[in-house]
């Protein structure tokens, strides 16, 4: 639901500001250890394994990213599409006839108004 999308896009903001604060200190490292690497370094597969575990992790935060933005871009084409289907309701020149049906045409926009307030408290 909108919620959901609305709490995972705060955290992938929070880790885009990490890694974006952290950027320079990664970009840092990984030039150490690949001059520890060409220097013959005693610990040279230790270091370029953890410079794999890193990239890895940095591939895995943007592979959840991505996921984000696609859970997000769904869920605003659903809100999207829910919005139209309730505009053609109410675009409807169906005033009722009777009581019977001006009191069932009342309960859909009384239910229009709470699923409004409901996706306005998202």
């Amino acid at each position: 639901d909108l919620e959901h999308v609305e709490v995972l896009q705060k955290k992938f903001e929070e880790f885009q500001t990490d890694l974006a604060a952290h950027e320079e200190r990664v970009n840092e490292v990984n030039q150490a250890a690949g001059k520890l690497t060409q220097e013959n370094h005693p610990e040279a597969e230790l270091i370029l394994k953890k410079q794999e575990e890193g990239l890895a992790q940095q591939r895995q935060g943007k592979l959840f990213g991505a996921a984000e933005v696609q859970r997000f871009n769904r869920d605003v084409d659903e809100t999207i599409s829910w919005i139209k289907e309730k505009e053609q309701l109410m675009a409807s020149d169906d005033f009722g006839r009777d009581l019977a049906s001006v009191q069932a045409l009342l309960r859909k926009h009384e239910g229009l108004e709470r699923d409004l307030a409901a996706l306005e408290d998202k």
